[in-house]
């Protein structure tokens, strides 16, 4: 009755020591881990990363733990050849450039002619004298009279003179408009200038 009875005790020793043994070894490829040692480890890493160490590496990855992230990223080394950033708000504008002077011509004249009347010379004088001025920007530039007929020899030279006396004083002395021996060619002449000039608006 004993040897039975002992040997049933050890049958189920033996099966719970068995049991026990599977249930209660650590899983393959995690034997040894301590997480106390885990959470020792990381601890470490992170406070080499934080002092900015480049040196310390973070401790390999043990599984069941996340890996650290977002750490600030290590400053360029002092004498680096890093370029200089480039500054922003544009590029720098270069010298205006000058421009081009134009020269605005000055308004083209407008001339301008007018016909006097034909005024009779008076006796012992023939014919009539037709003077016809041409205006240039409110003044006589030129004037001409045209006698029709003549008895008298002065009355050649006479007319030619009575035309640039007649653009020099037509303003300042009328009278002076005047040949000398030639006295009713130059009556005759101022008349017909008068009326040119009355025409052309002087």
């Amino acid at each position: 009755m004993r040897r039975p009875l002992a040997a049933l005790l050890g049958t189920v020793a033996g099966t719970v020591l068995l049991v026990g043994a599977k249930f209660g070894a650590a899983p393959t490829g995690q034997a040894g881990t301590d997480p106390a040692a885990v959470a020792d480890a990381n601890a470490t890493s992170e406070g080499a990363t934080a002092a900015g160490d480049p040196s310390a590496a973070p401790a390999p990855g043990v599984p069941g733990v996340p890996a650290t992230s977002g750490a600030p990223a290590a400053s360029a080394a002092p004498g680096s050849s890093a370029a200089p950033a480039k500054p922003t708000g544009g590029t720098t504008a270069g010298p205006t450039p000058t421009k081009a002077t134009t020269t605005t011509a000055p308004p083209a004249s407008t001339c301008t002619k007018a016909n006097g009347s034909a005024v009779g010379i008076s006796k012992p004088g023939i014919g009539t004298i037709t003077v016809t001025i041409t205006v240039c920007n409110g003044a006589i530039t030129t004037s001409a009279g045209a006698q029709s007929a003549s008895n008298w020899d002065k009355n050649g030279p006479a007319v030619p003179a009575l035309n640039s006396l007649a653009v020099k004083y037509y303003k300042t002395n009328f009278s002076a408009i005047h040949y000398s021996g030639a006295s009713l060619t130059s009556a005759a002449y101022q008349s017909s200038l008068r009326s040119a000039m009355g025409k052309a608006g002087l």
